[in-house]
């Protein structure tokens, strides 16, 4: 099951996409635009944005609150491209770890880090994903780091 929760997971999560260009407007997202397949999320999946200080706003509820909660993240953004480096199986849980290249809208200042998210599969669906900004602690959430 754990290697069937990675290959879901691979389908959801956005590739070599600049987020920005994929959540501007006031119009919903396409999700085939970013390739991400929006049938392996369970209807009212849970999203979840945590910085080191813990969660970074209130837990989003289904897609349409996932995608508010990306514009609001990527307000301070020109661009926020993510490229997916590697995914983990963590047992019951799947971690991916990527890597952003983003640009400030102030300044334009070049930034890139290398955050992670840890995402959690019931019955072939997702039904939550929490994103982090620090990678180390994503993967002690994930209980692949002490």
């Amino acid at each position: 099951m754990s290697q069937e929760n990675v290959e879901i997971v691979k389908r959801a999560e956005p590739s070599g996409v600049d987020m920005v260009q994929l959540f501007r407007g006031e119009t919903a997202p396409d999700p085939a635009a970013s390739g991400v397949d929006v049938s392996v999320f369970d209807t009212d999946f849970e999203a979840e944005f945590i910085s080191a200080g813990g969660s970074m706003r209130p837990t989003s509820r289904g897609p349409e609150a996932l995608a508010e909660a990306w514009r609001d993240w990527l307000e301070a953004w020109e661009s926020y491209y993510l490229e997916v480096e590697e995914v983990l199986d963590a047992g019951d849980e799947v971690v991916s770890l990527v890597r952003v290249r983003a640009r400030t809208t102030r300044d334009a200042v070049a930034v890139e880090h290398r955050p992670a998210a840890v995402w959690w599969v019931r019955e072939g669906k997702i039904a939550r994903v929490r994103f982090y900004l620090d990678r180390d602690q994503a993967l002690e959430a994930a209980g692949l780091r002490e």
